[in-house]
């Protein structure tokens, strides 16, 4: 699941939708309700038969899914695990969630951050076309994940040593 090489572009596989009912941000923002996320089998399946054979080609570098804590955990871990930064913008996301921290923790099942090297983009996004899935973002050296919100304005900005240290649930001014 760790970012391999900055430079690289990374995809969104499935829909992001507005599916937060039961979710780790609603309980940590003391909120109950909201819409349980659903899985489609036979999309979700379709999509992973061809998610495994762009796996089998060597197209893809490196996958993590988006179920506990949605994208934005997704993405915190793949950069804490690859020590690399990495710049998305939410506007690109497949799906409709409406608000930007939505987007960012939705937990709406079936859905994967991958990583592809810069080289085999072009066949990477030929062999997902049938499906929902959309470039988000890039891989940096800079070891900071910077997000742009739904609205265009950067709504995270923080670095990777701050993202393991609150991971991990230390402060990282007593460190």
């Amino acid at each position: 699941m760790d970012l391999k090489r900055a430079g690289n572009p990374l995809y969104v596989l499935g829909e992001t939708l507005l599916e937060l009912g039961g979710s780790y941000y609603y309980k940590v923002c003391d909120v109950e309700g909201g819409r349980v996320p659903r899985v489609n089998p036979q999309s979700a399946r379709a999509r992973y038969r061809a998610l495994f054979r762009a796996i089998q080609a060597e197209l893809v570098l490196s996958a993590h899914d988006c179920s506990e804590g949605g994208l934005g955990i997704a993405l915190a871990e793949m950069a804490i695990a690859g020590r690399l930064g990495a710049e998305v913008d939410l506007r690109l996301l497949p799906g409709e969630v409406g608000r930007s921290d939505h987007a960012l923790f939705s937990e709406s099942h079936s859905r994967l951050v991958v990583e592809v090297a810069l080289e085999n983009q072009a066949a990477f996004e030929k062999a997902m076309a049938e499906y929902a899935c959309a470039r988000i973002g890039t891989v940096t050296a800079d070891r900071t994940l910077r997000v742009r919100g739904l609205d265009g304005r950067q709504v995270v900005d923080i670095g990777v040593d701050q993202l393991r240290a609150t991971w991990q649930g230390l402060n990282v001014e007593a460190s």
